[in-house]
């Protein structure tokens, strides 16, 4: 698979650089440049999961939620084992009221990664 970054030479460490100043923008409150940031690194690399599932987040809080259910399923397609993505994806279908959701908790709880408590705590949750 081609893509923009690898015809041009940009490399996975300077991703990362981005990707880094992206989750500052975040903290900082900047959705906004965060969100361009991950949109850029998108043109450059269509194929990068991690960087959907990040979009997805930054979309998801800005209360675009179709926008964040896209990133996530596109996360998702990429790589199935994406913990992020199923998490966030799971918790706005469950707070929809769409129990598909559920399914995407359960992997995401089953798979050890730093939102694996977040699944489970949200499959206790929405268990009552």
């Amino acid at each position: 698979m081609t893509t923009l970054a690898s015809d041009i030479g940009f490399t996975q460490a300077q991703a990362q650089l981005l990707i880094s100043k992206a989750f500052d923008l975040v903290d900082a409150g900047d959705l906004e440049g965060a969100e361009s940031i991950f949109n850029g690194l998108l043109v450059l690399n269509p194929f990068d999961a991690a960087v959907h599932a990040a979009l997805g987040s930054v979309l998801h809080e800005q209360g675009n939620v179709g926008a964040a259910e896209a990133a996530y399923d596109e996360a998702i397609r990429l790589d199935g084992s994406s913990a992020l993505a199923r998490v966030n994806r799971g918790e706005l279908r469950l707070r929809r009221g769409d129990r598909t959701g559920v399914r995407d908790l359960e992997l995401a709880a089953a798979k050890v990664s730093p939102v694996q408590p977040r699944a489970q705590y949200l499959l206790r949750f929405y268990a009552r």
